[in-house]
Formats: structure tokens, C-alpha cells, sequence
């Protein structure tokens, strides 16, 4: 065992693993880049309720593509000419959604942002056309090029709309214009658009010809509702907090919260890499239990980064609010209570992972609403009793819930085949 684990390190998922990680590594760059900038750019109180707004759409986004993508993914790993059949259907699927959770997406989120003074309503219909229409577009393209194996090159697609983004927001701070929020919500529509524009000119992938489209067959769309329900519930965890804290919390400190919570977040984005360089390898591996020293491999490997990352930022909590500013002090408490989330985020990845590439969205599903219902019904009584860190106390003990009932499920249909190794 030790040799494979050994051969392993040296092996095509680990090589692509760091091809992954150093492309993710723009990603971190741009995504702290972006959240300084825009949280500086904003302030604390108007950042919270724009974050909130965001959090929403994303979490809604997640759904406008009704798991086709998984579909489309394992199609494409297992032969990739084949990519364009799911692709007739997925796209008109996901355009369509998209465009019926928007228009229920408006009203909502009008209702969140009526009470704040000079937001306006752009901003809410920016973000709902980039997040509902856009980015799901752009995740069937990631998708297609990670099924072939392109895995650094997917990631790409993914981050070029944040990429914009951060230098949207950083030409905002320089000039210092009379209404950021306004400006800046124009161009972050603008930048999906410029995104899938560029996606198309340089012809990342096959698109179908329109005439070619078509509905989803009955089966189809049965089987990707599974994989969609599964991915709006594995976003729920790391948005919903973001979502609700303004109803929680003032406004100011929901922009603290918001602020210590991406920051966490865009920390573990190795462990995403590692896990995406090795989904298409578990796809193909079709028996249960058959790479179960890998799912070995990229636990010890998450585990390991997570601690080393955690107790670092520990240590540095008291210095990083003074990359967002003075009115972001308060920040280093919160950071804190996040750091015993860092092991339970990375370990969720790899069991959420493991559990999709055996083809169980309905267990995984399971796992992270346990989490979700677990972050609901702690969130308020603990941000009564704790103020702000209440509402991260309910984060940490969410996602420390989901990694355990993941693995527990991830143990329970591989336990057949552990004896050969």
C-alpha cells in the first residue's frame, strides 16, 4: 500500500493536482483581491447586504443548470466526442431555468434590500442575470473541458469572470467614482458577458448548432434533478450563513462576517484542485471500492493541509483586517471561531467528491442537508447568545457534521472491497 501511495504522489493526479493548484492559485489571488478591494470599496454595512444579495444568486445559480453538468461530465470523461449530444440539451435546459429563477429571484431579493438606503435595484438585477444566466453557462464549458481532462484549463473558464471582476473593482478604487455600488454592479454584469465572449472566440469547446437543441428526455431530466438538488444543497452550507446574516445581524457586522468567512474559504481551494484532478479518474473507476487508496490519499493530504492552515491562521487572525481597512478590526474574533471549520471544509470536499463519482447524489444530498438543517436551527440561538460568532459557531459545527456523515457514507458502500488492500 505504501509503494501505490508513494507511486501516487508521483502519479497523473498529483502532476495535474498541481497544474490545478497553480491555476487555482489565480483564482485565490483574484478572489482576496477582489474581496479587499470591494470590501474596502464599499464599507462594511453596504458590502454586507451586497454579499447577501450575491450569496443568493449563486445558490439559485447552482440550480439553473438542473445538473446537467454532472451528466455532461461523466459523458465527456468516459468518451469525449461525446460531449455535444449532453450539450443539446443542457444548454436550452439551463437558459431556460435560468431565466424562471430570475424572475422569482428579483422580487425576493427587492424585499432583502428595500430597508438599506441607496441600493437601488441594478444592483439586484446585475447580479441575478450574471449568476442565474451567465456563470451557469460558463460552468457547462468548465465542465466539458474537466470530463476531457483539460482539468487546468477548466478552471480557467471558471475564473476568468472573477478574474475581470477583481480588476473591475480595482479600477473603481483607484478612480473612486461618486456611487461605487452602482458602477461596479454594471460591470460585473459586464464581465460575464466579456467572459463567455471570450470563451466562444477562442472556442474552448464544441458548441451544438441552436437548430440542434432540444428538450431533455423525461429519463434525462430525472437523472439530472438528482445531481442538481445535490449541488444546490453543497452550496447551501458555505452561502446560505452569507444569505441570511443581515437578518441576523446589523448590517456592518454582517459585512464582518461576510469579509472572515470568504477569507476562510478561498484558503482551501487546494484541496478543490486535488479533488478535481482526481474526479474523472474516480468516475471511470465505476466499481465502488476500487480506488479506495486514493480516497486515502486525498484524505491524509487534506487533512494534513487543513491543520497546517488552520493553526497559520490562528496565529495571523490579529493582522489580516488591516488589508480591509479599520472598519474591519473586529474580524480577527471571527476568524478565529472559523479555524476549526478549515478541517471539516477540506474533509467535506473529499467525501462529497467521492460520493459523486460513485454515482450517489441522493447520499451526498442527505449528508449536506443534515449540515444545512444543523446551520438553520443553530444560527439564531447561537447569534443570540453569541453575537457574530454564534453565526460562525453555527458554520463550524455545520460542516464538521457533513465531513463525518459524508465519510460514514463513503465507508458504508466501499466497506465490501477494503479487505483487498
Amino acid at each position: 500500500m505504501l509503494s501505490r501511495l508513494f507511486r501516487l504522489t508521483r502519479g497523473p493526479i498529483a502532476t495535474a493536482s498541481i497544474r490545478t493548484t497553480g491555476v487555482l492559485g489565480f483564482r485565490l489571488l483574484f478572489q482576496t483581491g477582489h474581496l479587499i478591494v470591494l470590501a474596502r470599496l464599499l464599507g462594511p454595512s453596504q458590502f454586507g447586504i451586497f454579499a447577501a444579495a450575491m450569496a443568493s444568486a449563486m445558490l439559485l445559480g447552482k440550480l439553473a443548470n438542473l445538473g446537467t453538468q454532472y451528466p455532461l461530465l461523466r459523458t465527456t470523461a468516459v468518451d469525449i466526442s461525446s460531449a455535444t449530444s449532453v450539450l443539446r440539451y443542457a444548454i436550452p435546459t439551463t437558459v431556460a431555468a435560468g431565466t424562471i429563477l430570475l424572475v422569482f429571484f428579483l422580487p425576493a431579493a427587492y424585499l432583502l434590500t428595500s430597508t438599506q438606503q441607496d441600493f437601488g435595484v441594478w444592483p439586484l438585477i446585475a447580479i441575478a442575470i450574471a449568476e442565474l444566466v451567465a456563470s451557469p453557462l460558463i460552468t457547462l464549458i468548465a465542465m466539458a473541458q474537466l470530463g476531457s481532462g483539460r482539468i487546468a484549463r477548466s478552471q480557467l473558464t471558471q475564473i476568468l469572470p472573477l478574474g475581470l471582476r477583481f480588476l473591475a473593482a480595482l479600477t473603481l478604487f483607484i478612480v473612486q467614482p461618486h456611487d461605487p455600488l452602482q458602477m461596479y454592479a454594471s460591470l460585473y454584469l459586464s464581465t460575464s458577458a466579456i467572459a463567455i465572449v471570450a470563451i466562444l472566440c477562442i472556442k474552448a469547446i464544441t458548441i451544438p448548432n441552436i437548430n440542434t437543441w432540444r428538450k431533455p428526455s423525461l429519463a434525462e431530466l430525472r437523472e439530472a434533478i438528482g445531481f442538481g438538488i445535490m449541488e444546490v444543497t453543497t452550496t447551501a452550507p458555505s452561502e446560505i450563513d452569507k444569505a441570511i446574516a443581515p437578518y441576523l445581524l446589523t448590517p456592518t457586522l454582517s459585512g464582518l462576517y461576510t469579509v472572515a468567512g470568504r477569507t476562510v474559504g478561498a484558503l482551501t481551494l487546494p484541496v478543490t484542485a486535488m479533488m478535481l484532478s482526481a474526479l474523472p479518474r474516480l468516475f471511470r473507476a465505476a466499481v465502488p471500492g476500487r480506488d479506495n487508496i486514493l480516497l486515502l490519499y486525498t484524505s491524509l493530504c487534506a487533512i494534513s493541509y487543513s491543520i497546517v492552515l488552520a493553526t497559520t491562521l490562528w496565529f495571523l487572525a490579529p493582522f489580516i483586517h488591516h488589508l480591509f481597512g479599520p472598519d474591519y478590526e473586529y474580524i480577527t474574533n471571527i476568524l478565529r471561531v472559523f479555524c476549526f471549520a478549515v478541517p471539516a471544509t477540506a474533509l467535506r470536499i473529499v467525501a462529497n467528491n467521492t460520493l459523486v463519482s460513485l454515482s450517489k447524489p441522493g447520499l451526498r444530498t442527505r449528508c449536506e442537508l443534515l449540515g444545512i438543517t444543523a446551520l438553520v436551527v443553530g444560527a439564531f440561538p447561537l447569534t443570540q447568545l453569541f453575537g457574530v460568532e454564534g453565526l460562525a459557531l453555527s458554520f463550524v459545527i455545520c460542516h464538521w457534521i457533513i465531513a463525518a456523515s459524508g465519510f460514514f457514507s463513503v465507508y458504508i458502500e466501499t466497506r465490501t472491497h477494503f479487505k483487498k488492500y
